[in-house]
């Protein structure tokens, strides 16, 4: 026992001895190598070299010249420009994990944070981005670190996040207090790379609040945005060019904010003094000014500038993806069409067709080839702490050969290799976990990609069949019926491709758990009217649907969102309509408790007591002949939980379906 003791002393001075040289070393070197070191990283950084901004980041790791957290925010910042956002996001969580020593530190957690919310709200993870940002804030706080941009951005993006799921008073003092700090930080440092950060929060909250159909709100912060160009120009060493491109895109956004609250000759005004500005007649403000002229009917010049937008897919190296066809291709073929631009259109129809597979086919290869990227980094780590074993075996030999205490180094030696046997071993298993959850992520989206190609492809390909017709020499011969049914097969197949989009939106907030406010009171029968009102009112309208209820159903008032729920038992009625060939929709309305009961029958074709959960799942469909996307169901149901109700089937009905959706009386 003394023999250990004294054994446990002596490694103590050995390590104490080791540590005062190391850090007299690295006090001296610190100093001197400190500045050269940030001047080569900032030089890959401006000249976009982002394979060499991965390899200093591993070679400065390694040799300790920059920490784990600056090393992980550079890695983060070059994958995300290469678009591998996997790896990005990776390694921004290691960043905002990382244990934090000083300031500096604390510098690149704020920004390793600010960049994952981001690219998280960029994406609509909206509670993914709060449970980022909210932390991130206080961690801040409590280090005293919040006069800077960075917490003035993330105050913004909890902002965005609280608008989009229902909090819009929160978000308002969030803004505020965003904004605020933005001024205090522009009258400590008045630059351009604070003005940009500070502009670039305002576009979002305005996008935001255009989004959410909030035109007032979007309205008063383009008069923010004025302002803060205002004070930018006063500066003495303002940049003109950096004035003429924030200028037009202020007016871009007030005119679309104009737009939408109704002021149509006042939004043109403005709309042409962006008009006067150079940056507007770029590829980039000619695409930036795409959604106040497709908002306003400007067809013509919204088509015009869509021109220019494979020259930008070029220039910037980009691939068209799935978002792409949604965002700009299928905007772009609307734009033509509405400008009677008939060749144009059947032209990025014909687009849209080819790039489908294509961009499914890229999209399956740079999953892989990102996953390969993942595993290839993993190794690249492992190297980093081996070559870092081996750096500190072989100063504590050499420390231990001059104590003469080689017997004591084999024992620590070995306790360590074990102990880092356990961590590789602990390291592969949860890799392995990762693996796996990475692999049936990337199934699950291939089989909604194709699903969806396959749903576009069909009303695209009967466009583009018209769209030949029409433009073909013999259209002339054509008589007025037949011109007549061409014209109702595209007006069809066109509202059939925006009716998908649509249900696709929808789709992406069914796993949502925000619950939709409930601030409306009505009777119970008036929704039931206005469902059965939208449904007849459909072209394809076939069958009659009979409402019922008591007299005292007329007096049950409802406290819930009367859109949602309206929305929902549409979703119902068309269903039924769509699974019953002939016969009568019997919509009923009673009271059940606590709740309000909309019974949805039918004298379709019927559903097995087998499948009564299994056809509320995304893109079910008993019938695979049938029209539809599979996700109807799977909406109401969503809808109706977050309003405090729910949608089941009644397997006791067995002459066709029933559907049951039940709605709270209370709040």
């Amino acid at each position: 026992m003394k023999t250990m003791r004294l054994l446990n002393l002596l490694l103590v001075a050995v390590l104490a001895v080791t540590g005062v040289m190391s850090c007299g070393e690295k006090q001296e070197q610190t100093v001197g190598v400190r500045s050269d070191v940030d001047s080569v990283i900032n030089d890959a950084h401006k000249r976009h070299d982002y394979a060499r901004l991965l390899e200093l980041a591993d070679q400065y790791e390694a040799s300790g010249q920059i920490t784990n957290i600056q090393a992980d925010y550079w890695r983060g910042y070059s994958y995300s420009r290469q678009r591998l956002m996997r790896l990005s996001e990776k390694y921004w969580k290691q960043a905002i994990n990382a244990e934090i020593h000083n300031k500096e530190g604390m510098k690149y957690f704020a920004k390793s944070a600010n960049r994952l919310s981001g690219a998280l709200l960029l994406k609509g993870e909206y509670e993914a981005t709060m449970k980022i940002a909210t932390p991130a804030l206080e961690k801040m706080s409590k280090a005293g670190y919040r006069d800077n941009s960075d917490f003035a951005y993330l105050l913004a993006a909890v902002g965005c996040c609280q608008l989009k799921m229902g909090s819009p008073d929160d978000a308002s003092v969030n803004f505020e207090q965003s904004m605020d700090l933005f001024h205090k930080v522009i009258e400590k440092d008045p630059t351009k790379p604070i003005f940009t950060t500070a502009i670039v929060a305002v576009i979002t909250i305005t996008d935001n609040y255009l989004q959410m159909n909030r035109s007032q709100d979007a309205y008063n912060w383009t008069l923010r945005f004025m302002e803060l160009l205002d004070t930018y120009k006063s500066l003495p060493n303002a940049d003109s060019m950096f004035i003429d491109k924030q200028q037009a895109r202020l007016d871009i956004y007030h005119a679309s904010a104009l737009q939408s609250m109704g002021n149509q000759k006042e939004a043109e005004q403005v709309y042409n003094n962006a008009l006067k500005s150079k940056y507007i007649h770029t590829n980039e403000g000619k695409l930036e000014a795409i959604n106040y002229l497709m908002s306003a009917h400007h067809w013509d010049e919204a088509a015009e500038n869509f021109e220019v937008l494979d020259k930008q897919m070029n220039q910037y190296g980009m691939w068209v993806s799935m978002d792409i066809i949604q965002h700009y291709l299928l905007p772009k073929y609307r734009a033509n069409k509405k400008a009677q631009r008939v060749e144009k259109a059947h032209k990025v129809s014909e687009q849209i067709c080819d790039e489908l597979d294509t961009a499914i086919v890229r999209m399956q290869r740079d999953a892989a080839m990102e996953l390969t990227t993942i595993y290839n980094t993993q190794q690249k780590e492992k190297e980093i702490v081996e070559q870092k074993a081996n750096m500190e075996r072989q100063r504590s030999m050499a420390i231990i050969l001059a104590l003469t205490l080689i017997i004591l180094f084999f024992i620590v030696l070995i306790l360590i290799r074990r102990l880092s046997a356990k961590r590789l071993e602990k390291a592969y298993s949860q890799l392995a976990i990762a693996n796996e959850r990475t692999k049936e992520s990337s199934r699950m989206k291939t089989s909604f990609i194709q699903h969806m190609s396959h749903e576009i492809r069909t009303p695209l390909n009967i466009l583009s069949g018209f769209t030949q017709i029409l433009t073909s020499s013999d259209v002339e011969e054509l008589d007025e019926e037949t011109r007549m049914n061409i014209n109702e097969k595209i007006i069809e197949n066109t509202d059939r491709i925006t009716e998908l989009v649509n249900k696709m939106l929808e789709l992406s907030d069914v796993n949502s758990m925000t619950i939709i406010e409930r601030s409306e009171k009505l009777s119970a029968v008036e929704i039931a009217s206005k469902a059965i009102e939208a449904i007849e009112n459909k072209e394809d309208a076939t069958l009659p649907i009979r409402l019922e209820y008591n007299e005292e159903m007329e007096k049950t008032m409802l406290q819930t969102n009367e859109q949602s729920a309206t929305r929902a038992l549409v979703m119902l009625l068309d269903n039924a309509e769509r699974f019953t060939k002939q016969g009568t929709i019997l919509l009923k309305v009673e009271a059940r408790d606590e709740h309000v009961a909309y019974i949805v029958e039918d004298t379709g074709i019927g559903i097995p007591a087998s499948e009564a959960e299994h056809i509320f799942e995304e893109f079910v469909q008993l019938n695979e002949y049938e029209v539809g996307t599979g996700i109807g169901l799977t909406v109401a149901r969503s809808i109706c939980r977050r309003l405090g109700g729910d949608v089941t089937l009644d397997t006791s009905y067995t002459a066709g379906a029933r559907f049951v959706m039940t709605l709270p009386l209370n709040e």
